[in-house]
């Protein structure tokens, strides 16, 4: 586009027409008006981590969204991921580009209080509104706000007001002090709803009114967030019980990475000696919440019944679990009473996940917390194995019982194991479940969901 000094079009117009009255001999020059460039719609979308650096949930999902968005036309995205590296002190600066031009990371120089969710970070602020400043976004996207830190979300709405924040629940961080898992601290005993008495049992050493003026905190900076995301319509109640008003919470799924078609895989059943046989498949994280322990009771169970034909394929990794939980599962995997029915086979990459379901019959998410939205239930699905879940929280809600697998008793290794030994006895009704399972939704159709609660959002901005 022409530069005009900053004139306007008719100073500029102007002064042509008096140059041409002047120099009569030359043609007047041709303007060139460019047309204005198309309406684009600017998104941040921010998480915690990066999936080149972690491989939780959160930032797989908040990665997927950016990519979707980034293939969308009529939409500009930026990724804002955080890292723990301290690679500041090398590069001078909080926030680099180490993945691609947009692409950022911010490494932050101090701890961050994992109790009000603040960061303390004093080189933050300034990187941040540099960022912010540079990019001018429409909507900001934040899947977390864990190392950020709660006080983002007022600090771009300080700098830019019409800028629309957005923000998708993970967890139940802002409700419960113990990882946001709303269960009991010490005995994994379930909380069912927020109490300021219960949670000074759970942390006895916060005063009660510490522990009021968290929530207190945490509803001064949440006000800043225009819509919240929530991945189920559980986690959604529990917010709005809590104090999120229900008209600024959509239901919505994360996003799934695309699916890696799978090489063809032998069918898992078939005949052990002329016995039918039944792969059970565990994936994800083997943390206590997760339930693997409960998995492991239910396999010795089976043997001491002397069931044969379930095997347990197990998926993943626990070197990163407390020390105390790292022995205990060494010791458990170690079990002679397991040999028979149980197979480690240590941790995967996600780009795998597809492949290695297709090994198994079903798949077994027997968490005994309330969970949210696992991504190892839609990744399930989408390869057509059924379900067999624990009948709480996000798990019972996204898995239909009878139609996209089945619920056993939270945290009940029996009721695990009597489900799995009438599956053996069954073979047709893997059939009948395959048969009914709901696929999730594509990525790109999520994708366009998404867009519709930024557009929804930034109607506000024209009204006011």
């Amino acid at each position: 586009m022409n530069d005009t000094g900053g004139l306007s079009a008719t100073a500029v117009l102007g002064s042509l027409r008096r140059s041409s009255r002047t120099k009569s001999a030359s043609p007047p020059p041709v303007i060139v008006v460019e047309p204005p460039p198309p309406a684009t719609l600017r998104i941040i979308v921010t998480s915690h981590s990066h999936p080149r650096l972690t491989k939780g949930g959160a930032e797989i999902s908040a990665y997927a969204l950016y990519q979707g968005l980034r293939n969308e036309t009529g939409t500009t995205a930026w990724f804002l991921g955080c890292s723990n590296k301290r690679t500041q002190t090398r590069t001078g600066s909080c926030i680099t580009q180490p993945f691609g031009d947009a692409e950022f990371i911010y490494d932050p120089t101090v701890d961050f209080d994992y109790f009000k969710f603040a960061n303390r970070d004093p080189d933050f602020p300034r990187a941040l509104d540099a960022l912010i400043m540079r990019l001018r976004p429409d909507i900001v996207h934040a899947h977390h706000y864990a190392i950020f830190g709660l006080e983002m979300f007022w600090r771009i709405k300080k700098l830019l007001p019409r800028t629309r924040i957005v923000l998708t629940l993970h967890e139940y961080l802002a409700i419960c002090h113990n990882h946001g898992q709303m269960v009991k601290a010490n005995t994994n005993r379930l909380c069912r709803r927020e109490s300021l008495l219960d949670c000074h049992t759970c942390f006895p050493y916060i005063p009660v009114p510490d522990l009021f003026l968290r929530k207190q905190y945490f509803l001064r900076f949440l006000a800043s967030v225009d819509q919240f995301i929530a991945p189920s319509r559980f986690l959604a109640d529990r917010y709005i019980a809590w104090g999120i008003p229900a008209a600024k919470i959509t239901v919505l799924e994360n996003i799934m990475t695309p699916r890696q078609e799978p090489a063809a895989a032998p069918d898992p059943r078939g005949d052990r000696d002329g016995k039918p046989r039944l792969r059970v498949g565990f994936f994800g994280q083997m943390s206590a919440l997760k339930g693997i322990l409960v998995l492991l009771h239910a396999a010795r169970l089976l043997n001491a019944r002397q069931v044969s034909g379930i095997i347990f394929d197990l998926f993943g990794d626990y070197s990163n679990q407390p020390p105390e939980y790292r022995d205990e599962m060494i010791k458990s995997l170690n079990d002679k009473a397991l040999d028979k029915n149980v197979i480690y086979h240590g941790p995967y990459e996600n780009e795998d996940v597809d492949a290695l379901m297709q090994t198994v019959d079903v798949v077994v998410v027997p968490s005994i917390w309330w969970e949210n939205s696992p991504v190892v239930i839609r990744e399930a699905l989408r390869n057509r194995r059924p379900v067999i879940c624990s009948d709480i929280g996000g798990m019972a809600e996204a898995v239909r019982p009878g139609l996209d697998g089945l619920h056993f008793k939270v945290a009940d290794a029996a009721s695990l194991a009597i489900l799995l030994e009438d599956l053996l006895a069954d073979p047709d009704a893997l059939d009948r479940l395959r048969a009914t399972i709901a696929a999730p939704v594509p990525a790109e159709v999520s994708v366009r969901r998404h867009i519709e609660v930024y557009d929804e959002v930034l109607a506000a901005v024209a009204a006011e």
